[in-house]
């Protein structure tokens, strides 16, 4: 098996598609920069493997779940209703204000709500 003195030029467009990647190029030999072989690479790796990616991405997908999103602003923003409980214990008649607490009795009373201990 014979070497070849140097290393082999990338095999790549001649035409280079602008002025960036004109000065890349070895002008003497026509090989590629490393950068621009990196970016070739890339390019054709990507498209080798382009579709057991999507298929990866769809699997992927289907087995997990997508976080919330909660936007921003008023259209962003919602407010759960709290659970209406159905009793009342010592605390809530304790630490409500006048005004609430005979509500909450008048509940009470009335077999709306009941009362724990």
């Amino acid at each position: 098996m014979a070497r070849t003195k140097g290393t082999a030029p990338a095999k790549a467009n001649t035409e280079p598609a602008s002025k960036g990647e004109e000065k890349l190029r070895d002008k003497r030999t026509g090989r590629l920069s490393t950068a621009e072989a990196r970016r070739e690479y890339q390019r054709r790796y990507y498209q080798l493997h382009k579709e057991k990616a999507k298929e990866y991405q769809r699997q992927y997908n289907l087995t997990h779940k997508k976080k919330a999103r909660g936007g921003r602003g008023k259209a962003g923003f919602s407010a759960p209703r709290e659970v209406v409980r159905s009793t009342f214990n010592t605390t809530d008649l304790m630490h409500s204000p006048v005004e609430k607490t005979i509500r909450m009795i008048e509940q009470i009373i009335k077999g709306e709500r009941l009362f724990t201990m």
